[in-house]
C-alpha cells in the first residue's frame, strides 16, 4: 500500500515537471524574446520558481487532491511570471496572475476543509488523549473522574480506582530501544481498552503506568477487572521478531472507604500497587496494606 502512494506520488511530481518544462518550450518557441532583460529580476524569478517546485514536490506527498491541484497551478503560475520577464508579453503576465490566484484559492480552501476537519474529533483527540496509546491523558481523566465520582457520592455509591504498573518494561526500554518500547505501550494500551466496562474510564498516566476508574464496583468487580487485566497483559507480545512477555503489578482502591476525592484514591491506589509489586502479588487492596 505505501509503496503503490509513492509510485502515484512520483508519478504525480514527474507529470507536473514535464508540463512546467513543456509549457517553458512552446513560450521559448512561439513568443519573441525581450531585448533588455534584468538579469538580477530574472535571477530571482527562477530563484522563485525553484522553489515553489520545491514546495510542490514535498506537499504532492499528501492525499488531498485539492491541494495538489492548487499548489499545481501556485508553481505553474511562475512559469509565466519568469516568462513576462524575458519576453515582456501582456498575456503572459495576465495568464500568470490568473493561475497564480485560483492556485492559492484552492490552496486556501484545501488548508480551511482540513482545518475544519481537524478542529473537531482529532483537536479533540490531541487536548484530551495520550498521543502514544490513545488512552486518556492524565488530566482528562482525573476531570472527568471528579465529575463522576461527585455524583456517586452523592447518591452513596461506591466506585473502585485501579493503578497499575507494567513490570519488566525498563528491560524493553534499555534493551531494544525506546521505539521498541512506544510499540510495546501501544500494544497494551489497546488490550486494556479492550477490558474494561463500558462506562468506565482508563488513562495513561505516564511511562509505563495506567490508572482506572470504575464507577458503581466493589471490591468484587474491581478484582474481576484486574484478573482480566492480567490475561491479556500476559499474553506474548510480538515486535520485529521479537517476543516480549510482561506482567503487571496493580494497587486497588475503593471509593469512599480509602478516599473521598480522586487525588486520594489515586494516592491510596498507587502505594498498594507498590506493596504488591514489593510482595510480588499481582495485585493489593488498599485497605490490606496496613495489614502486610
Amino acid at each position: 500500500m505505501v509503496r503503490t502512494q509513492q509510485k502515484r506520488h512520483h508519478r504525480g511530481v514527474i507529470r507536473s515537471l514535464l508540463i512546467l518544462a513543456l509549457t517553458l518550450v512552446i513560450l521559448f518557441t512561439a513568443l519573441p524574446r525581450h531585448q533588455e532583460t534584468n538579469s538580477f529580476i530574472l535571477s530571482l524569478a527562477i530563484l522563485n520558481l525553484m522553489a515553489r517546485i520545491v514546495m510542490m514536490c514535498i506537499l504532492f506527498n499528501y492525499s488531498d487532491v485539492l491541494l495538489k491541484i492548487g499548489v499545481f497551478l501556485y508553481t505553474y503560475a511562475q512559469i509565466f511570471g519568469t516568462g513576462f520577464i524575458i519576453f515582456s508579453n501582456a498575456i503572459v503576465h495576465v495568464t500568470g496572475m490568473i493561475l497564480e490566484m485560483v492556485g492559492i484559492g484552492m490552496i486556501a480552501l484545501s488548508l480551511f476543509l482540513l482545518f475544519k476537519n481537524v478542529s473537531g474529533d482529532q483537536l479533540f483527540r490531541l487536548a484530551f488523549s495520550d498521543s502514544l496509546t490513545g488512552l486518556m491523558n492524565r488530566q482528562a481523566f482525573l476531570n472527568q473522574a471528579r465529575r463522576i465520582i461527585k455524583i456517586l457520592g452523592e447518591r452513596d455509591k461506591t466506585a473502585a480506582v485501579i493503578y497499575m504498573d507494567l513490570n519488566k518494561f525498563k528491560f524493553v526500554n534499555d534493551r531494544y530501544g525506546h521505539h521498541t518500547g512506544d510499540r510495546v505501550l501501544e500494544t497494551v494500551g489497546k488490550r486494556l481498552k479492550s477490558v474494561v466496562r463500558r462506562g468506565d474510564l482508563v488513562a495513561r498516566f505516564g511511562g509505563d503506568e495506567f490508572v482506572f476508574f470504575l464507577p458503581d464496583s466493589k471490591e468484587e468487580t474491581a478484582q474481576q477487572v484486574v484478573k482480566r487485566i492480567i490475561d491479556r497483559i500476559a499474553l506474548p507480545i510480538l515486535i520485529n521478531g521479537v517476543q516480549f512477555c510482561l506482567g503487571m503489578s496493580a494497587g486497588i482502591a475503593i471509593f469512599p472507604r480509602d478516599g473521598k476525592t480522586m487525588e486520594e484514591l489515586v494516592k491510596s491506589a498507587d502505594k498498594a500497587m507498590y506493596e504488591a509489586k514489593s510482595s510480588q502479588n499481582n495485585y493489593v487492596f488498599s485497605s490490606q496494606t496496613e495489614e502486610i
